[in-house]
């Protein structure tokens, strides 16, 4: 079972692994030691198998992610690559680049293999 990861109908799928490591990420980057949205992000509600994310809860509407590029790059190092090409997905969708909606098929098939690094952040344009 997958965890979609988005502000309302649009967003991404993710798997369970892939949706905690990305909470674990955030905790460690987005926010302070036991602030409100470190609690959120640790608090064993958020993971239980299938639970999605309503990225408003973490990230206003409007508000970057602001992805940078040695964040990609560590957590593809830190992580997996699959992760950093989540977070570029996720910085997608706080931009509103990304106009993929919970249906489309598209949503659950962004993972490449053939060239994990810097894949999906280069050909949304993010990176230079």
């Amino acid at each position: 079972m997958g965890a979609f990861i988005g502000y309302g109908d649009r967003g991404v799928w993710a798997n369970n692994r892939e949706r905690d490591a990305f909470l674990d990420w955030f905790a460690s980057h987005r926010c302070s030691l036991h602030d409100a949205r470190w609690e959120y992000c640790k608090s064993p509600a958020q993971r239980y198998t299938g639970r999605c994310l309503n990225l408003e809860d973490l990230i206003e509407t409007g508000q970057r992610l602001g992805l940078t590029r040695e964040e990609y790059l560590d957590a593809e190092r830190e992580y997996w690559p699959h992760l950093a090409q989540l977070l570029s997905i996720i910085e997608a969708i706080t931009t509103g680049d990304w106009k993929l909606e919970v249906d489309n098929p598209e949503t659950m098939k962004w993972r490449r293999e053939e060239e994990p690094e810097l894949d999906v952040y280069v050909r949304l344009g993010l990176l230079d």
